[in-house]
């Protein structure tokens, strides 16, 4: 059997209050929770991403920087500086160089020709020829290169702005969910507010109508039994005349 306290509590309506108040701080705490959990999914994953992506961004970057360079686009100095670097760094420049030379040498040699102005000029064409083709081919080799970096960021940013728009959805979500919650809430703690009076007319109608015989607003019973009966499926928070004689001491 229920105890008075409590029979009080929910006839004033403090009962459901309280079960509204839990009610809204768990759903409160689920939702920010999932939201919580659910981001930190999306920034772990896009953090993954970002790191198999980004060490080609980075190279493409350089090389499309060094080959901005080459080109003298950062200034005449710059640009020798890149080309030493490029002669020095090319393993296999001298000995390319080396062979075109030795062909032309047998070529020469052949036509009895080996010392002569044409052969020096042969070997000096052939030298520049073998140096603006393996310069050629390092310069296609950056902007290839260049072009898998400018391939990296661009799903580097397309990574970000699927991840951004992704996270605002879900913020807007929470925030609706949230309102949806307070607006919940709140017309909860309306009801219980009403809840007290409304018991409190009841409960005068029932008096009323007990001491008069005659019934009195919801105190009546249109069956003609007698005013008591007539309350007695006509109680807010499911409380009884017999359970209400219980409260009778708190008045």
């Amino acid at each position: 059997m229920a105890s008075l306290g409590s029979l009080w509590s929910g006839f004033t309506g403090d009962a459901q209050k309280r079960r509204a108040e839990d009610a809204y701080k768990q759903s409160s705490a689920a939702l920010q929770s999932g939201f919580d959990q659910g981001s930190g999914y999306v920034k772990d994953y896009n953090t993954q991403g970002n790191a198999y992506l980004q060490p080609f961004a980075t190279q493409g970057q350089g090389a499309n920087k060094l080959y901005g360079t080459l080109l003298g686009l950062d200034g005449a100095d710059a640009q020798r500086g890149a080309f030493a670097n490029y002669q020095g760094a090319d393993p296999f420049r001298q000995y390319n160089e080396d062979n075109a030379l030795r062909a032309v040498a047998r070529q020469q040699n052949r036509l009895g020709m080996l010392d002569s102005g044409n052969s020096r000029y042969a070997m000096s064409k052939a030298m520049l020829d073998r140096g603006s083709q393996d310069f050629d081919t390092y310069m296609q080799r950056l902007a290839g290169m260049g072009q898998q970096g400018l391939g990296a960021s661009n799903a580097l940013a397309g990574f970000a702005n699927q991840t951004g728009g992704l996270l605002g959805q879900m913020r807007t979500n929470l925030g609706t969910q949230q309102a949806g919650n307070a607006i919940n809430y709140n017309n909860s703690l309306a009801a219980a507010d009403g809840l007290f009076a409304n018991n409190l007319i009841k409960v005068g109608g029932m008096i009323i109508s007990a001491a008069t015989g005659m019934p009195v607003g919801m105190g009546g019973s249109p069956s003609g039994g007698s005013p008591a009966q007539g309350m007695s499926n006509n109680w807010s928070g499911g409380y009884t005349p017999s359970q209400m004689n219980s409260l009778n001491g708190y008045f």
